[in-house]
């Protein structure tokens, strides 16, 4: 078995397994072992056993007073109890034979001292037995293939993404519950979300290399707040995007002040962010500034091609978002196209003469979804524009726009160029934009500006490939 395959056969039981034990299982509300064994329950097709020296039965289920009782194998053990009897709990399961741990428990490096002391006897410890460990203070693993879910927050507030192929791993719990309820509204499904809080074990370098491997993810994205051994870490990102899997990060700790948070948050070495940033783009990673590009990035690079170049040509209804995204692809350091001059022809033989044939090319505000079809098919095939930006104010009375899905239903099929929609509004824009977005699978932005910043980040990672190979 070489080290690829160990790893996954190692990381590969935090993800499906065919038992849990979860220790600290209760059915009382308000707590972490409640929550932790209704998201069990809800979708996991394994084996549960609850572990609890208070109870005879969990949600109907036999309760154990330790794992050691547990009568069958158990493959993962969830721990959520307190700190100071995590190290005799990680025994215990060592002497069962389980080989993955998932710590929810907080109280270990993140507050120092006997924390940090705590944390080191944990690994000692699981070490000696073989065992792996995600954690501690951390929210969970989610698997949505699976249906595994340890996350320990209820089932009422925490929305879970469909099965996709977008993993997530993040070093903060909290954040890493709220982008999974984004992207479970995005609609871009996920294959595995991983809170690994303090990484006293398993890390992110770890974790990348695993879902590198992991046939079932397609696009890696990670919050992390400090990284343990930087070579290590570059070498997995270079790795995921040579096997043409882009990265996606979002590094806490820019300034002075949150470095030090970091710190106080999950007990990791923040360093200086220039360094960080450079290092991270060397290495092939696509580094978002802001938590809300999540969303923006994810959609543009599950449902579009790689683009052949940085030209764009846009496609619209409205005179002002063309002007908008013509300004917006400048300052993202795209290049507006320069349509053909067989393109210009054609456009202007389809289009009323009103109408603008030159790039942004201008349909006017009475277009209906016809002469978007025409514009479309037209501009896409001109060699000198490589994605297109099209732009439907939809409030004009003209688009009827069940007609326009259907000519983005063809568009999609037909174009093998990266298509994002623009479209400004409202209640009334929102739901077709939703419509549109779960059917044709064409990213739609509210604005040009983030439209364009998608198609940025889609070319950057078509040059780190390049660099790469």
């Amino acid at each position: 078995m070489n080290r690829e395959e160990k790893l996954y056969h190692e990381l590969n039981k935090f993800f499906e397994p065919e038992s849990v034990a979860v220790i600290g299982a209760s059915e009382k509300p308000g707590t972490i072992g409640r929550a932790i064994m209704v998201n069990l329950v809800g979708k996991f097709k394994g084996k549960i056993y609850p572990v609890n020296i208070k109870y005879d039965k969990v949600f109907g289920l036999p309760c154990y007073k330790s794992v050691l009782d547990i009568p069958g194998k158990v493959d993962l053990a969830v721990i959520a109890v307190p700190a100071r009897v995590v190290p005799k709990i990680i025994d215990e399961c060592g002497k069962k034979g389980v080989k993955a741990a998932i710590i929810i428990s907080a109280g270990f490096r993140e507050i120092g001292g006997e924390g940090e002391k705590r944390e080191r006897e944990v690994v000692e410890i699981a070490k000696k037995y073989g065992m792996r460990i995600i954690g501690p203070n951390c929210l969970g693993v989610y698997d949505a293939h699976s249906g595994l879910n340890t996350i320990f927050n209820p089932p009422d507030r925490q929305h879970v993404p469909q099965p996709g192929p977008v993993a997530f791993i993040s070093q903060s719990g909290a954040l890493g519950a709220a982008v999974l309820d984004w992207i479970s509204i995005m609609g871009v499904g996920l294959s595995k979300f991983v809170s690994y809080g303090n990484a006293a074990d398993v890390d992110e370098s770890e974790l990348i290399e695993f879902l590198t491997i992991d046939p079932k993810t397609k696009i890696i994205t990670a919050y992390i707040e400090g990284v343990r051994d930087g070579r290590k870490f570059m070498n997995a990102i270079r790795n995921a995007v040579r096997n043409h899997k882009p990265v996606v990060i979002l590094k806490a700790g820019k300034s002075e002040h949150g470095v030090r948070a970091v710190a106080s948050h999950t007990g990791s070495l923040a360093g200086t962010y220039r360094v960080y940033e450079a290092a991270i783009k060397q290495a092939g990673a696509l580094l978002i500034e802001e938590l809300w590009e999540y969303p923006l990035i994810l959609k543009a690079l599950a449902w579009n091609p790689i683009p052949r170049g940085n030209r764009v040509a846009i496609v619209t209804n409205g005179g002002g978002a063309g002007v908008l995204a013509t300004d917006a692809v400048e300052k993202q350091g795209l290049v507006m196209a320069k349509l053909d001059d067989n393109t210009i022809d054609e456009l202007r033989r389809a289009l009323p003469p009103a109408a603008s044939p030159h790039n942004p090319v201008d349909i006017l505000g009475d277009a209906p979804a016809d002469r978007y079809k025409n514009a479309i098919d037209i501009v896409s095939k001109d060699p000198n524009a490589d994605m297109i930006v099209i732009i439907t104010i939809m409030q004009a009375p003209a688009i009827d726009m069940n007609a326009m899905r259907e000519v983005l239903k063809e568009a999609r099929k037909s174009i093998d160029k990266p298509l994002v929609l623009v479209a400004p509004g409202g209640k009334y824009t929102e739901k077709h934009s939703k419509l549109i977005e779960k059917e044709v699978r064409i990213p739609v932005y509210k604005s040009p500006e983030e439209a364009v910043r998608a198609l940025r980040y889609l070319y950057e990672y078509k040059k780190a490939l390049e660099r790469l190979q």
